[in-house]
């Protein structure tokens, strides 16, 4: 009996361990699951002009006219809001986007206060370039959070095109030809949270426009924000159980209950 009840065991283990296929799993709480690169993503990828337009608690607490001098960007709040040059608001400067982050984390946005940016690693052997400095930038670049993201091919990334390869420029969005799960993924330039190793007074951007990684001055204030956060492990949501999976559940309890009869006489 004993061995029956250890092979029962070892089928419901077989059926019920089964991980999710997919790297990109919408949670459905605004958040996007990357178990590729083991971290949690925010699936509004624009939550400043999201935020602005609701004029929620986010929205309120944000005041870049709170950072030293030097650091702002010299837009009112309305102007961020607004956008400009036919693009969507949320454009703010890398010190901006640092602050909007520090928002997220004074709130617990979603539950959570270790919000950031995402963050370019090096070297990346991956890019197409290296510059005088021996920092790898360009195209196809996918050690860094936002790279892997846009360029690794589905499931584990959004698969989209570069232009260097594939001549996406031209009408938007662009080489953002797959947005996935998440919403509001504009087709422009985004910050990552590291600074630039040989200069300090920039840091690295993304862009998904066309695919190009590098770096800007921090100053520059015509760049979009991601949020998201690190995590301990990847998240295995427990698949539906069906009626065949009840079925198993059943004879499992059923087989586990005459196997502690017998070994308790």
């Amino acid at each position: 009996m004993k061995s029956g009840f250890l092979a029962l065991s070892s089928v419901f283990v077989a059926v019920f361990s089964v991980s999710v296929s997919a790297e990109l799993i919408d949670l459905g709480n605004g958040l996007i699951e990357d178990t590729s690169q083991n971290i949690t993503w925010l699936k509004d990828a624009n939550l400043v002009k999201t935020s602005c337009d609701a004029n929620n608690a986010l929205w309120q607490a944000f005041d870049p006219l709170s950072l030293p001098a030097a650091q702002r960007s010299g837009k009112t709040k309305q102007e961020i809001c607004d956008g400009a040059g036919g693009f969507e608001g949320g454009l703010l400067n890398w010190y901006e986007a640092q602050a909007w982050v520090a928002v997220l984390n004074a709130q617990a946005y979603l539950g959570y206060s270790d919000w950031r940016q995402p963050a370019t690693h090096q070297p990346d052997v991956s890019c197409s370039g290296t510059d005088v400095s021996g920092q790898k930038f360009g195209y196809r670049c996918t050690s860094s959070e936002l790279g892997h993201l846009f360029n690794v091919a589905q499931p584990h990334g959004l698969g989209n095109p570069n232009h260097a390869q594939d001549n996406c420029i031209g009408t938007l969005p662009h080489c953002l030809q797959n947005t996935g799960p998440f919403s509001n993924m504009e087709s422009y330039v985004y910050w990552s949270e590291t600074e630039y190793a040989p200069n300090p007074e920039h840091a690295w951007y993304f862009s998904t426009l066309n695919g190009y990684q590098f770096q800007n001055g921090k100053g520059s204030d015509h760049l979009y924000v991601i949020a998201l956060r690190s995590q301990a492990g990847p998240v295995q949501p427990v698949p539906a159980l069906g009626s065949f999976g009840f079925g198993l559940l059943g004879l499992l309890m059923a087989g586990l209950a005459g196997w502690r009869v017998r070994f308790s006489r």
